[in-house]
């Protein structure tokens, strides 16, 4: 019973740490109050969650030695890889959105489009490649223990 429990709090923690990055992007985007309230109150949760198992573990510490972590990183490492590839996305629509504007093109004497400088910003552009690494490698771990094993 005690061995579900862990597993469950451990997944719940997982969750809300993602969910927990999920605000603080938000919140540096938009500066909403939504998103701050929802940073704190993760915060919360992810120091209770992890009060909760610290105690388990101190309690009871044949949780840990029958504990096999290797699921949970499978899980996590595609929790990761389907997080950078919905931003890659995010990044890529954003910039076919761009392309298909007006305004961030002209036109020349020919009559051919002539893109604007800004049509890419440097920080998407960073974002993409900087997490390509973390994307590769994570996809190929997830991919690899869930259909190759």
């Amino acid at each position: 019973m005690r061995d579900i429990f862990f597993l469950g709090l451990l997944v719940a923690l997982q969750l809300s740490i993602f969910i927990h990055a999920l605000f603080i992007g938000a919140y540096l985007s938009e500066k909403s109050e939504r998103s701050f309230q929802g940073f704190l109150v993760t915060t919360v949760s992810n120091f209770l969650i992890g009060m909760i198992m610290l105690i388990m573990m101190v309690k009871t510490p044949e949780i840990i030695r029958k504990f096999s972590f290797k699921p949970m990183m499978v899980l996590e490492s595609g929790l990761v890889f389907f997080s950078l590839l919905f931003v890659k996305i995010r990044i890529t629509i954003r910039i076919i959105r761009r392309v298909m504007s007006s305004e961030y093109y002209d036109l020349n004497f020919f009559g051919k489009k002539v893109y604007r400088p800004g049509i890419v910003k440097k920080s998407e552009l960073a974002i993409y490649y900087l997490t390509m690494p973390f994307t590769l490698f994570t996809g190929a771990y997830f991919l690899a223990n869930m259909f190759f094993k």
